[in-house]
């Protein structure tokens, strides 16, 4: 989103504002003054009179869910703290609760230097680019709601709140055919929001944990990003430990990552249509049932959607976009191909890791096979992601470079620039959490992909 060139306090190289969340680097771009004003300017927004705050472990969490709590007890609001949970978590105690809104205090997979504010509106949904908007033009015309001397709010734990998150998930699957598997199962939380309750979780669906990363201790013992190369020590450990499946989430826990006994670490973009499988396997999909991704997830989505005669759509990248693109085509489910794992009927109606080991689960114990078994009916994903730094680069010239490299591609401009034929697609937008141009290209075979990839480096290199 294009910042208002009056609104100087929200503009800064290290400084990132968009439907994803306002985030920065402390105390370069998520200045004293960014965390002051966003956080006057979102009590200001909201309607209602109770407010759910959580975060993930940075060492900078705690004193920013203090100014929190500050801030939004000032302006009349009652507090809801919830400590350090999954970003979902969060969502869902607003939306159960009936919260006007929700804060969430992670930069999601930044790394530990960043951290940022995702504002929840109500019924658990994240903040819109039209409320964003309406929280921007706060910040810039000062309008703020002033504190009260004598505001009588409350600060309560919620930590009881989050069983109904959890019991939310479990009547989603088939618990007990889970529970007489008994799966061993190893976790990394990487030190994050998940090292609490995806443990919790799994215990109440009968698993053995084995837990690597679950102390939320300030640090994060692995790039906080859950890609392949990232887990290359979880992969280890986890052919060693003897687990059925294996997870890894990012700090605020609302991206999934499976790892196997054979092959350790997977692509991100299977979490995705194998949580959509078990949807498939306990339920009977209406008539104009449909599955909802974002323009940079795998067409592997829409094979296995496709196999049960279910349309595919495709939103802007970014969870609220794919929310609102699920609530127009009334999609029994949905998500990104970054881990994120969508299900309407659980009241965090986002990216949800609680969800996505849920389902994987139930569809490992109804199939009655192990995961590397479930995998080799699936078709291979050949993807891959790249980011360059933006620089001085001009976006537009270099969409114009690619429409000239890939003349025979469809072209969709939502959200940067996607170029699609029946068996590839390339997308190159700039990033809604990082300064940087993300470039994700797709094909049905390596040797189409590496050919993808060639065209697109020389493009960057040259631009």
């Amino acid at each position: 989103m294009a910042l208002d060139p009056r609104s100087p306090v929200f503009q800064h190289p290290d400084l990132m504002v968009s439907v994803s969340g306002i985030r920065g680097i402390i105390p370069t771009g998520f200045s004293s003054d960014v965390i002051y004003d966003a956080l006057r300017a979102f009590g200001s927004w909201l309607r209602g009179n109770t407010v759910v705050i959580g975060r993930d472990s940075r060492p900078s969490g705690q004193f920013l869910e203090n100014i929190a709590i500050g801030v939004m007890q000032g302006l009349g609001k009652n507090v809801i703290l919830l400590g350090v949970v999954p970003t979902p978590s969060v969502k869902a105690v607003v939306n159960q609760t009936g919260a006007a809104g929700g804060i969430m205090i992670s930069a999601s997979h930044n790394p530990i230097i960043w951290n940022a504010f995702k504002f929840i509106g109500p019924r658990g949904f994240f903040t819109g680019a039209k409320d964003l908007e309406e929280i921007l033009e706060i910040v810039k015309n000062q309008s703020y709601k002033p504190f009260q001397f004598k505001p009588g709010s409350k600060l309560e734990s919620g930590s009881d709140k989050i069983q109904a998150h959890i019991d939310a998930v479990l009547s989603r699957v088939n618990v007990s055919a889970i529970k007489k598997r008994k799966f061993s199962v190893f976790l990394d939380a990487v030190n994050g929001g998940g090292s609490f309750v995806l443990p919790e979780l799994l215990k109440q669906l009968g698993c053995k944990v084995i837990p690597l990363h679950c102390s939320p201790d300030g640090t994060f013992p692995r790039p906080p990003e859950p890609t392949p190369d990232a887990l290359r020590q979880s992969s280890r450990m986890m052919k060693q430990s003897g687990a059925s499946v294996g997870f890894a989430l990012d700090p605020d826990a609302d991206r999934l990552v499976l790892l196997t006994p054979k092959k350790g670490a997977i692509s991100e973009e299977y979490t995705l249509p194998l949580s959509f499988l078990s949807y498939l396997q306990t339920n009977r999909p209406p008539k104009k049932a449909s599955l909802t991704v974002n323009l940079s997830t795998s067409f592997i989505n829409e094979w296995v959607a496709s196999s049960a005669g279910i349309p595919t759509y495709r939103s802007k990248v970014g969870e609220a976009n794919v929310v609102s693109e699920m609530i127009q085509r009334k999609s029994v489910f949905g998500g990104e191909g970054n881990g994120g794992v969508i299900d309407p009927t659980i009241p965090s109606f986002g990216r949800d890791s609680l969800s996505g080991v849920a389902h994987v689960l139930n569809l490992l114990a109804l199939k009655g096979e192990g995961i590397d078994s479930v995998l080799n009916g699936l078709p291979a994903i050949f993807m891959r992601k790249i980011a360059y730094k933006i620089g001085g680069k001009k976006t537009e010239e270099i969409y114009s470079q690619f429409r000239s490299a890939f003349p025979e591609h469809g072209e969709d401009v939502r959200d940067g620039l996607r170029l699609a034929n029946e068996d590839s697609w390339i997308h190159i937008r700039p990033s809604n959490t990082e300064p940087i141009l993300r470039v994700i290209a797709e094909a049905r075979t390596k040797k189409d992909l590496s050919a993808l990839i060639d065209i697109a480096g020389k493009i960057m290199e040259n631009s």
